[in-house]
């Protein structure tokens, strides 16, 4: 009975450790930024990082959806108001996988890539644009004042596009026609609005353009990582993997430099230096995979995708250089590094100097969800391969 419900196989043992970083942020700001009971933070971070995990293993396209509901309603009934982009998202979701189980007749994901072939042309295009809809809403910058109430990656929604549309496309190729071309435009839009913080840093509030510079940095970060997954190219895919763990080490880093009275700004641009990928950081093994797998068989989209991770660096760097100008003279010495700030910032490294064992633990994760490509990709992908043997 258990083996019907849950599983554990490659993609959720690489989703746990975004889940438990999950729980810690979620517990952080209950606790410091709502002004709430340590007990009661460490509480609802501990709920959040276990109904994570839950959703990552969970075998039943029904039962995550109900894992979802459950959480938003934990959090909303904590938070003092019900999210209503939390509800659109879970609502999108719940109609693909409601889709696929009632019309479709599929209960199980692992039954998934298998019957997918089977399914009626309609139910698949239909359930893979809700999904697809659901990460336009999860990744468009939202209010300054809802992004406390954001997922630092967005596993939910990201979890359900990975599970539930990638073994749709594997088997209908046309499915990923749009939707990497829509994740490039939101990057886009998150690194332009990005740049327009930046340059007006000094009309906000510290708390509201901090809030504006992580909700349009996570934007963009995520946005790589579901072009990687809904490209349908393996090494992309391996490379969204990367982007799940360096978007999450970084959006951690960040936030937590940002968060204090007093930007420590040794670790606020080392921080900067994982979000734009510089190489020593995972965040270089992802886009660098990212772009490779891209070129091989869309190279406009590969294209697009390194004008704006360029933009970004840019965009990033102005405004934390304006927010350090701002905030400059106080004249106060700047404060200890935190755990938050310096652990984030050692596994990047770790994983940028190190990156066989983590690239190896991605490309398992991708063949979890899909364990067969589509004959073409896979060609490509063989081709691919074998074009960068000789430079290794």
């Amino acid at each position: 009975m258990l083996d019907s419900l849950w599983f554990f196989d490659a993609f959720f043992w690489m989703i746990a450790p975004v889940a438990i970083l999950e729980g810690v942020r979620t517990a952080r700001l209950s606790t410091v930024l709502n002004h709430r009971r340590l007990r009661l933070g460490i509480t609802l971070g501990l709920f959040d990082g276990v109904t994570l995990l839950a959703c990552a293993a969970c075998a039943s396209l029904l039962g995550f959806v109900v894992l979802g509901a459950l959480r938003i309603v934990v959090l909303s009934r904590f938070g003092g108001e019900l999210w209503t982009r939390g509800l659109v998202k879970l609502a999108l979701v719940g109609a693909a996988f409601g889709l696929l189980h009632g019309a479709g007749g599929v209960p199980y994901f692992s039954e998934l890539h298998a019957s997918a072939q089977s399914l009626r042309p309609d139910i698949r295009m239909a359930a893979y644009a809700f999904l697809s809809l659901a990460c336009v809403a999860a990744l468009l910058p939202v209010r300054a004042c809802d992004e406390a109430k954001q997922t630092l990656v967005a596993p939910f929604v990201l979890i359900a596009f990975a599970r539930g549309a990638l073994p749709l496309s594997a088997v209908d190729a046309t499915l990923a026609a749009a939707a990497p071309i829509v994740a490039v435009l939101i990057g886009a839009v998150c690194a332009l609005w990005l740049l327009s913080a930046g340059m007006r840093a000094n009309h906000f509030e510290h708390s509201t353009l901090v809030s504006e510079i992580l909700m349009c940095e996570r934007g963009v970060l995520l946005s790589f990582m579901w072009l990687g997954l809904a490209s349908g190219e393996r090494l992309a895919g391996v490379g969204a993997m990367m982007q799940w763990w360096s978007a999450a080490l970084a959006l951690l880093a960040l936030e937590a430099s940002l968060r204090v009275k007093v930007l420590p700004k040794a670790m606020a641009f080392f921080a900067l230096a994982m979000a734009v990928g510089l190489p020593g950081t995972t965040g270089f093994i992802a886009e660098d995979l990212l772009a490779h797998g891209l070129l091989e068989l869309r190279p406009a989209l590969a294209a697009a995708f390194v004008m704006v991770a360029a933009v970004n660096a840019v965009a990033l760097y102005r405004s934390l250089v304006n927010l350090i100008v701002d905030l400059g003279g106080d004249g106060r010495e700047e404060p200890r590094l935190s755990p938050m700030m310096v652990l984030p910032a050692g596994l990047s490294l770790l994983m940028g100097l190190v990156p066989h064992p983590f690239v190896a633990t991605a490309f398992e994760a991708r063949v979890a969800l899909v364990p067969t490509e589509h004959p073409d990709r896979e060609v490509a992908s063989t081709t691919h391969a074998k074009a960068q043997a000789p430079h290794e």
